[in-house]
């Protein structure tokens, strides 16, 4: 076999595994969300759905401040290097998250005290601390497996994953307060797949438990400005759902949720190419140059594009039979926010490639502020619609803020492939 052969079957072998890892991770996000579905209460399906929001906004603010650092700089060290760089990032991290934790719940306590919190939010705030911790240990060590490109070894510990969490939540359904139950199972699956990730990573490269001090400082000029992004893209992709819940109700985010659930398939593509994109698109960039890497980031969303529109025709054909026998659920404004939530993922399968060239450019400052003007809008728009046409407005804000970011991404790309063609002139 050539080497050219040897190097496209490499990436290709690379590359399903990281689809298939977050297949299954998206098939048991549907699993869950259906199981809860058809056998709680919207009430505790839309706790449910507050809770892992919650828990998806830190661990989105801990990849977007590890995750660039590591694939940028593990590309240029050496094995004593990565060792540094791994361990120094894993002390910070237990030296900071136990000290949020006990805070978050101190603060917990005193809110369902002075009954600001009830019997059914407080115990749903403490279980989401407590798999918040589980899961940011396990995200860790599966986000430096996936920066050392080995998605193999990942998605073998996300299979073991994936089936605690799937029984977990079954059996939470059959308990009086299956959104906490539901909650807690997750963090014995994330503790239990820690661990494995953790075994998994010593054996292949042992990070220095006693590296250097000062690593935090060191990434913190960039990690800083991606994790503010991070944050901020979050309040108009993720965090509409705690308006929705004020301004409506928490079973009218029971109703954008089960929609929702329905595009899963779409986001698998793009989140399992995108969890490897940032190493591939930094090589890339160092490699061929900012053209090159944009045609390519290009190619992959006109292709996942093109998936999503063929599988959203389907899921509308079929609608009235999902709903019916699937779901066993039957949502006001249905239609309409099914409707708005392919138009969404539409958008978001093209900018999440397309975000690569900037970010393998460091460009996270210029991402964070353009991401900060489109979540402000976004969310006054949610709250517009929301006041003139119930549930379906939260979903014209989102669609709104998305075209906003994409054409500002888009138009920053060209803008950077223009400036380096024009650089050796």
């Amino acid at each position: 076999m050539s080497d050219r052969r040897r190097r496209h079957f490499a990436f290709a072998r690379m590359l399903s595994s990281a689809v298939v890892s977050q297949a299954l991770l998206s098939a048991a996000s549907f699993a869950i969300g259906l199981i809860l579905i058809r056998g709680t209460t919207n009430v505790q399906y839309g706790y449910y759905i507050l809770a892992s929001n919650a828990i998806l906004l830190v661990v989105s603010l801990q990849n977007a401040f590890f995750n660039p650092p590591l694939a940028i700089r593990m590309n240029r060290l050496d094995r004593l290097g990565r060792g540094e760089l791994v361990g120094g990032l894993y002390r910070e991290q237990r030296r900071i998250l136990p000290a949020l934790g006990a805070i978050t719940v101190v603060i917990t306590l005193g809110l369902w005290y002075a009954q600001v919190l009830d019997a059914h939010t407080g115990p749903l705030v403490l279980a989401t601390v407590v798999a918040a911790l589980a899961i940011l240990h396990r995200e860790y060590f599966r986000m430096v497996l996936l920066a050392h490109r080995r998605p193999y070894d990942v998605l073998r510990t996300d299979m073991f994953y994936v089936v605690l969490m799937v029984m977990g939540v079954f059996v939470a359904t059959l308990t009086p307060v299956p959104a906490v139950t539901a909650v807690l199972t997750l963090s014995l699956a994330a503790l239990a797949s820690g661990i494995l990730l953790s075994q998994t990573l010593h054996r292949h490269e042992p990070w220095n438990a006693e590296s250097r001090q000062g690593i935090l400082r060191e990434i913190a000029p960039l990690a800083v400005w991606s994790t503010a992004g991070a944050a901020i893209h979050w309040t108009f992709s993720q965090g509409y759902i705690y308006l929705v819940a004020g301004t409506l109700d928490v079973t009218a985010v029971a109703a954008i949720a089960a929609t929702r659930l329905l595009l899963m398939p779409v986001n698998l593509l793009s989140t399992g190419i995108g969890s490897l994109m940032l190493p591939l698109a930094s090589g890339w960039l160092h490699q061929h140059g900012a053209s090159l890497l944009l045609r390519r980031l290009s190619l992959f969303a006109l292709g996942l594009a093109a998936a999503t529109l063929c599988y959203f025709a389907i899921l509308w054909l079929a609608r009235d039979w999902i709903f019916s026998v699937v779901l066993k659920k039957q949502f006001a404004q249905r239609d309409e926010l099914l409707m708005l939530w392919g138009a969404i993922f539409l958008v978001i399968v093209v900018r999440d490639q397309l975000v690569y060239l900037l970010a393998a450019q460091g460009r996270f400052r210029v991402l964070t502020l353009l991401t900060l003007v489109c979540a402000v809008i976004a969310l006054a728009a949610s709250y517009w619609g929301m006041r003139r046409f119930g549930v379906a407005g939260a979903l014209v804000g989102m669609l709104i803020g998305e075209l906003m970011n994409v054409t500002g991404i888009v138009m920053l790309s060209f803008r950077k492939v223009s400036h380096a063609h024009a650089a050796p002139a």
